[in-house]
């Protein structure tokens, strides 16, 4: 049961009616007992949650949002690497002779992968997602899985979407001026990833990709209620 100043919210399972486990600063539930997955705003409400890269002994699943968005360019402008001028005295540059071009706006849609739970390094995680591709697995019936982490909300997980993309935007080869975009998101849920837990990170299963664990500011928790429930 969660307390705060508007209601109270009893971590309950409302298909099977089990107890929701998690951390303190959780709003992302995973029941255990029948694979459905909860989030608290003003109520606990269904998610979408599947499973990614399980990976064998050892590793544990983290919670990831997957947010299917559009995204919308409205001005994007690059530059040169460099401009030389072949005047000697100073004059005021053009924009064309500072060297940069405005591209087409657009909308194209995007499928964003980053961290739900907190970490500093959820943008550049997110941005390095975006040249993998992550495929959903099916599940053996029946089995059990502990998915713990979840204190990014569905809020915060748009707003992080529209950051990524402009993460993703400054990361092209060109040379980013400045990009004016917007996002419209379409679906958002729950990719929990399988994770191996290397010296001081947190690896993804297939990936080059770590997470480091002194990002992650509860990664000590995350693995002993991992450990609990595994032994």
């Amino acid at each position: 049961m969660r307390q705060d100043l508007a209601e109270l919210t009893i971590l309950r399972c409302s298909n099977c009616g089990s107890d929701l486990n998690g951390l303190s600063t959780d709003v992302i539930f995973y029941c255990s007992e029948c694979g459905r997955c909860w989030i608290s705003d003003e109520r606990l409400s269904p998610v979408s949650i599947e499973f990614v890269r399980l990976g064998g002994s050892g590793s544990i699943l983290l919670p990831f949002w997957k947010v299917d968005a559009s995204v919308n360019i409205q001005n994007r402008i690059s530059r040169r690497k460099s401009s030389v001028s072949s005047v000697g005295r100073l004059r005021e540059f053009t924009g064309s002779e500072k060297g940069l071009t405005e591209s087409d706006s657009g909308s194209r849609k995007v499928r964003f992968i980053f961290p739900a739970f907190s970490t500093s390094l959820v943008l550049s995680t997110g941005v390095r997602m975006h040249r993998e591709n992550f495929l959903p697995e099916k599940v053996e019936h029946g089995k059990r899985f502990c998915v713990i982490g979840g204190s990014v909300g569905r809020d915060d997980a748009a707003l992080l979407a529209r950051a990524v993309a402009v993460g993703v935007e400054v990361n092209r080869t060109d040379y980013l001026a400045s990009v004016d975009l917007e996002i419209e998101v379409h679906s958002a849920g729950i990719y929990a990833i399988g994770c191996m837990p290397e010296k001081n990170v947190f690896k993804i299963n297939g990936s080059e990709i770590g997470i480091l664990c002194a990002a992650i500011s509860d990664s000590d928790e995350i693995l002993k209620q991992n450990q609990d429930f595994s032994g």
